[in-house]
């Protein structure tokens, strides 16, 4: 077998425009942006806690693509403060995030023969990505060109590290053929992180997970397959998950009747906050991605290059809508990015 040809993937924001692909596969299609935007967005989910590097891997019938998010600070540590200070910081002085990653084109066998190896907050294989930014650091809204997302070609590439090193696991990921509105959930260390990327990389199945994910699980999102850290063993949950307690709450026998009411009002009463909000953050995340394809249609009609719409700039006052919200011009917007 020949080893895989892989095409870089980027999306994230210059100094002065917002988050938006930055570069994508020469054969990306609109299905395939779709695909990969609704994978990207939902790795930025609580955004707050990127306090260490998320990995992802997600593959379909035509391609699988394995990434990183993280603070920009974290990719490019290694260089000199003065340059970190310079490039990980927007116009307005919030520290920044990124999604960077490589795209290979899938045969009938989808398992992955060489890929970058998990090595937690190590991101050497990924670090040299971020020079597509720099490319565009200083675009402006006004340029022709802004929303043009660079086209990156299929090559053969060497990772560091060899992934064949970690004992593959044989727990048992889940995937679309089994349980497509399931998400199963671990808890996230090294060791069981590496194991399980082996495994979802040699998978046959189309399946995708999201390893490192500091607090609670992403969901809402189409990950079928996550490691956590608020999480103490194995679980499965719905994808889409509005809340248990109702379902979970022991029986409260020979107890006062007037408090039971009260406090299973209580229940209803945020039960039903916790499932308005799953579906306003759902919507936000649709809406979101719908405007980048929507661009990408538009532009595609005048060029032969795919590109995704521009999000509006983002306020970020909520984890969830992390880089989508329209930013304000006041004078006496806070410039803490968080």
């Amino acid at each position: 077998m020949s080893k895989h040809n892989w095409a870089t993937i980027v999306y994230g924001r210059s100094y002065h425009l917002d988050f938006r692909f930055i570069t994508i596969p020469q054969d990306f299609t609109r299905p395939d942006l779709v695909w990969a935007s609704q994978h990207i967005l939902a790795t930025t989910q609580q955004a707050r806690n990127l306090d260490r590097p998320r990995w992802s891997l997600f593959k379909n019938d035509s391609h699988c693509i394995v990434g990183i998010t993280c603070m920009v600070r974290d990719l490019i540590g290694q260089l000199s403060e003065d340059l970190v200070e310079a490039v990980a910081k927007d116009d307005r002085g919030r520290p920044l995030y990124v999604f960077v990653g490589y795209v290979t084109q899938l045969s009938q066998d989808r398992r992955l023969l060489d890929f970058p190896a998990y090595t937690e907050q190590n991101l050497g294989s990924f670090r040299p990505l971020y020079h597509h930014i720099e490319k565009v650091w200083l675009v402006k809204d006004y340029e022709q060109d802004r929303r043009h997302p660079l086209s990156s070609s299929y090559q053969p590439l060497d990772f560091a590290g060899d992934p064949a090193i970690a004992t593959e696991s044989t727990l048992e990921l889940n995937d679309r053929s089994k349980h497509a509105d399931k998400v199963f959930l671990w808890s996230s260390f090294t060791q069981q992180n590496a194991r399980l990327w082996l495994r979802s990389a040699r998978c046959l199945e189309s399946t995708s997970i999201c390893l490192n994910i500091q607090g609670k699980p992403l969901f809402n999102s189409p990950f079928l397959n996550q490691t956590v850290t608020q999480l103490d063993e194995f679980a499965i949950q719905d994808r889409m998950v509005a809340s248990r307690q109702l379902n979970s709450l022991p029986s409260a026998k020979n107890s006062d009747s007037q408090l039971n009411s009260s406090f299973a009002q209580k229940i209803s009463n945020r039960a039903k906050e916790d499932l308005d909000l799953t579906l306003q953050q759902a919507a936000k995340v649709a809406t979101a991605s719908q405007e980048i394809i929507d661009s990408f249609a538009d532009w595609s009609k005048s060029s032969p290059a795919p590109a995704p719409q521009q999000e509006p700039d983002s306020q970020l006052d909520e984890p969830e809508s992390f880089g989508f919200k329209t930013k304000k011009s006041s004078a006496s917007e806070e410039q803490d990015w968080f």
